[in-house]
């Protein structure tokens, strides 16, 4: 019974993502230093004590409003920054997905009195989640690469640069490997 109600916590969290999902909620990763929020093909950057930035998925920058001019290699790693951030929200999504899945077999498992297939499904969608997290956070050190080489490289990127730490990215391999 223990696992049955875990899955039904499960399938609530992933109803919930994908219900958000589907009304085109932003997705919004909040970090130490600074918050990262994607609507849909547009990156937002807030820090605090600096204007807010936004990021097309084109690659276009701009600060408070105004468009920055950046040469073809700044332009290239910002478009590769939103796409990394657009990654991360669509393994989120996929990790949903697999935790409704996981929530109906269990279910169905529970019904059926077959705990032996519930425990199989639980390990398959277990794999898969820890894989998925994994990839994120990967998906977490490109946007932290993009971020570093944008800092060091575009003036008016330097405020933003931060909002990714190495803590980040370190805590988040590690509790995927836990």
């Amino acid at each position: 019974m223990r696992y049955a109600t875990r899955s039904f916590q499960g399938l609530a969290l992933a109803l919930g993502v994908g219900t958000l999902a589907a009304c085109g909620a932003p997705t919004v990763m909040s970090m130490a230093n600074g918050t990262i929020i994607l609507h849909a093909d547009e990156v937002s950057l807030h820090v605090g004590g600096a204007p807010d930035a936004s990021i097309e998925a084109n690659g276009d920058f701009a600060v408070d409003g105004h468009k920055v001019a950046t040469t073809a290699a700044e332009h290239a790693l910002l478009a590769a920054y939103v796409q990394n951030v657009r990654d991360v929200r669509e393994k989120g999504l996929s990790m949903g997905k697999t935790g409704v899945n996981m929530a109906v077999k269990a279910v169905s498992a529970a019904v059926s009195s077959s705990s032996g297939s519930a425990d199989k499904a639980a390990d398959a969608g277990s794999k898969r989640i820890k894989t998925l997290n994994m990839a994120i956070c990967n998906d977490t050190a490109a946007i932290k690469q993009a971020q570093d080489a944008l800092g060091n490289q575009l003036a008016a990127f330097k405020p933003y640069a931060t909002i990714v730490g190495a803590a980040d990215v370190s805590d988040c391999m590690k509790d995927a490997n836990d």
